[in-house]
């Protein structure tokens, strides 16, 4: 764990950035239209979109822009 929280594995942040990219694509969004209407900079949605890294406070705010949520699923291996 680090001081921001927990880091995750490449293909989870990979996995979690190319859903917020198809949120996004879906409503034909550019990231600086949802840059403005958010607050998250540009730098960041892009950043996630190409899973770069990923900050909770950050989804939370696009998925909620997006209206949708994010859910955590366990999964057997």
């Amino acid at each position: 764990m680090t001081k921001k929280g927990f880091l995750l594995d490449r293909e989870t942040t990979r996995q979690i950035g190319h859903e917020l990219w198809k949120m996004r694509d879906e409503k034909r969004l550019y990231i600086r239209h949802v840059e403005k209407q958010t607050g998250v900079p540009a730098y960041v949605i892009e950043g996630m979109e190409i899973g770069k890294f990923i900050q909770y406070g950050s989804i939370r705010k696009l998925t909620n822009f997006y209206g949708k949520k994010m859910r955590i699923v366990f999964e057997e291996p």
